[in-house]
């Protein structure tokens, strides 16, 4: 099929010259071979009839010239008359038989051949009740006749004769010669005459053809073909010379459209130019704006985060520790927010996604309650939480995408209600499932509003009058599809407001410890073999006295300087061991300032850190580039600090642990010594294992925490020992650490 198919397809690729000569060529042939067909059927056929014709006249001398032979049983002149069938070479035997069918004298051409080839059963059975009959095969010819007495027309006997066909197939073969030489020689006439007739045809179409393609190449829509044909084919000439007409004529429309068109769009890309410079002069300001908003906001925030993390490390009553705690939390979760507002790049790319990890949520829930409970007090309205459980709920998700949800919704509910009360339910629906519901007592919301509700910008009659952005809802909705959840609303006029999500919140992982509930804290300072000097550059104050506070604390002698030019001027005095710099500072910036530094220092010869809060414009990898080791973004971690002293200048810090929390965790610490025995056997080397060893038996902590990260290649065991060894080291069993480590070697 599929050859058949490809011959069809290259048939009717050939071009049209090529197919009416093979189409004359095959009607042709099929005429001349069924001409010579009928001929030679017809000359063979009577080449047959005379055959049998002749061979029956043969028959028929040869019986009565045997007559008296055959009656009075005469088998010596019988076969001298046979013998006389030697002047007929085509005959190959014959046989005279009896009235009682015996035979009475035989010829044979050849003598070997004998009788083989008759069989007097057989031509007697087909000769039946018949004066004569034949019998055909390939190569010869039979034939049987009765002899007549002709007195009496009684029977004497039976005559065969055999003949071979060798002049019937001679003469087949001489017609099959005639026939392909006179085929041979007719289809060459023919195909000149085809070859010729064709043009006729084809001549027109091909001039036709040639000039569709000059007109396509060239474009040349004043060209005109001269038909000498009144046919078809000069209508088809006189069609394609219309069109061309018209395609001239629209061909000159388009030129005037397109150039009017061209001065349209000269007018209009001014137009857009302009609008493109304006747009570029908005988008430069807006940078500039959030840049500095980013600087602004961020200075601020250091020094209270800086702060309330030095007071953590003084000494506190219960309550003093809670209330520093809720500070620390609710300023980093605005730090998130900080973020996450000026992230644009974040926002524009549509990539916002989940965020996993650890945490209580009944602690959330607790510290969303009591950011909100004094603002219902101050507006005098009943604030109810109810909560499914008052014991901890340890989960895993994105915090500070749910936290983000649940004070915006508690914020519209608080905004848009001046009397009645605030419900803050949470609901364990199903396993692992929790259902968040928000409901108040305030005006409700327009039914044609609810449709929009959810829209970014979009704000109802009330949200006009409260004032906001009308991006809160919207925002939280796009957090709860996040979780896989779906952000509802029930309202009606003068019947408040409902908003509720279920979410799916997976338990968090069995080696978890809540902050709130570890017994110790790792205090740094200085060996005391170590006499350290640190350059704090910032041209904010607080900002100075925090640096100086936390490394002061550790052990360094600090000097200070308030821009890049001081800076410059203090190291020339003395080289300290490490500079801690500002960026966005006054006379000379931090970006100018460690290009002179690196002209003259290595980064071997002087490590300097960048501690900034201009995080929009200059990410870490393009301080690292400018020349500085190691960057921190403000506001910033104490642990951020010691991680760049420790990473910059080696083993200079010792660590200390210090007890904090509750008394009543105690017992927890003992429940995981208890448990902390190893179920897993891992093939460390010999150098990985000394090194972690060397690390617990010396109580490094932030070593460990480090090492430990290095487990997790090991596959789901090292995952598993990971987790352990991390639950030792946020509890500080010393002791529990090193059998834990010695007992992980693979014997």
């Amino acid at each position: 099929m599929s050859v058949l198919s490809s011959k069809f397809l290259s048939f009717k690729s050939l071009s049209i010259q090529k197919k009416m000569v093979l189409i004359i060529l095959g009607i042709s042939s099929v005429m001349l071979l069924s001409s010579m067909g009928i001929f030679m059927s017809s000359e063979l056929n009577s080449l047959k009839k005379k055959m049998i014709a002749d061979l029956s006249t043969l028959s028929d001398l040869v019986g009565k010239n045997s007559s008296a032979a055959i009656m009075f049983y005469d088998a010596r002149t019988a076969k001298e008359n046979l013998q006389a069938l030697k002047a007929k070479p085509h005959i190959i035997s014959a046989h005279l038989l009896e009235e009682n069918q015996d035979i009475l004298a035989s010829y044979h051409r050849n003598k070997q051949s004998g009788e083989k080839n008759f069989s007097k059963t057989q031509m007697l059975s087909l000769l039946g009740k018949q004066q004569e009959t034949y019998l055909y095969n390939t190569n010869n010819i039979h034939i049987i006749k009765r002899i007549i007495f002709d007195r009496d027309n009684s029977l004497l006997g039976y005559i065969h004769i055999e003949s071979d066909r060798n002049v019937y197939w001679h003469r087949v073969k001489e017609y099959i010669y005639t026939i392909i030489l006179m085929i041979s020689i007719s289809l060459w006439i023919t195909l000149i005459i085809a070859y010729r007739a064709q043009k006729i045809f084809t001549d027109p179409i091909v001039n036709l053809l040639s000039s569709m393609q000059h007109v396509s190449r060239e474009q040349d829509y004043h060209y005109r073909i001269k038909s000498p044909y009144d046919d078809e084919v000069g209508e088809l000439i006189n069609g394609f010379n219309e069109m061309l007409e018209k395609l001239e004529l629209q061909e000159q429309l388009t030129r005037n459209y397109q150039k009017e068109l061209e001065k349209r769009v000269d007018e209009r890309t001014r137009q857009l130019q302009i609008a493109r410079d304006k747009a570029l002069a908005a988008s430069r300001t807006k940078s500039i704006f959030l840049a500095n908003m980013s600087h602004e906001i961020r200075t601020p925030m250091n020094a209270i985060l800086g702060y309330s993390q030095l007071l953590q490390q003084s000494d506190l009553n219960k309550d003093q520790a809670r209330q520093l705690s809720i500070i620390n939390k609710s300023g980093n979760h605005l730090l998130s927010l900080i973020n996450d507002i000026l992230e644009l790049s974040k926002i524009e790319a549509g990539s916002l996604e989940i965020i996993r990890s650890d945490f209580d949520l009944l602690e959330l829930v607790h510290n969303v309650e009591n950011m909100f409970k004094i603002r219902c007090n101050h507006k005098h309205l009943q604030w109810t939480m109810e909560c499914f459980t008052d014991k901890p709920v340890l989960v895993s998700g994105d915090q500070g995408k749910l936290r983000q949800v649940l004070i915006n919704l508690i914020s519209n509910a608080i905004k848009f209600t001046e009397q009645g009360k605030i419900l803050f339910r949470i609901e364990n629906t199903e396993k692992d499932h929790y259902k968040f519901t928000i409901k108040d007592t305030g005006p409700g919301i327009e039914s044609n509003a609810l449709e929009h509700i959810f829209d970014a910008f979009h704000q109802g009659k009330q949200g006009e009058i409260k004032g906001g952005t009308g991006l809160g809802l919207s925002i939280s909705r796009q957090y709860i599809d996040l979780f896989g959840g779906r952000l509802e609303v029930q309202s009606s006029l003068n019947q408040g407001t409902r908003f509720y999500f279920d979410i799916l919140l997976p338990p968090a992982s069995e080696y978890f410890i809540p902050e709130g509930s570890l017994l110790v804290k790792t205090k740094y300072s200085l060996k005391s073999s170590q006499v350290l000097t640190a350059l704090v550059v910032d041209d904010v104050k607080d900002n100075i006295d925090l640096l100086n506070n936390v490394l002061t604390g550790i052990g360094f002698q600090v000097v200070i300087a308030t821009n890049g030019k001081e800076a410059l001027q203090q190291i020339e005095k003395s080289i300290p061991d490490i500079v801690f710099m500002d960026i966005r500072m006054p006379v000379m910036d931090g970006v100018e300032a460690i290009k002179r530094i690196r002209q003259k220092y290595s980064s071997s010869e002087l490590k300097c850190v960048a501690v900034s809060a201009s995080t929009l414009q200059h990410q870490s990898d393009h301080f690292t580039q400018l020349g500085y080791d190691l960057f921190i973004s403000k506001p910033f971690h104490f642990d951020s600090i010691f991680f760049a002293i420790k990473e910059l200048m080696g083993d200079v810090l010792e660590e200390t642990l210090q007890a904090t929390g509750a008394s009543c965790a105690a017992n927890d610490v003992s429940q995981i010594n208890a448990d902390s025995q190893p179920t897993v056997k891992l093939d460390l080397s010999k150098d990985f294992f000394d090194e972690l060893l060397e690390a617990a038996e010396y109580g490094q902590l932030t070593r460990l925490n480090s090492l430990i990260k290095q487990l997790e290649e090991y596959g789901e065991d090292g995952k598993v020992a990971s987790r352990k060894m991390e639950l030792l080291i946020n509890t500080a069993d010393l002791d529990g650490i090193i059998n834990y480590v010695k007992s992980m070697i693979n014997e």
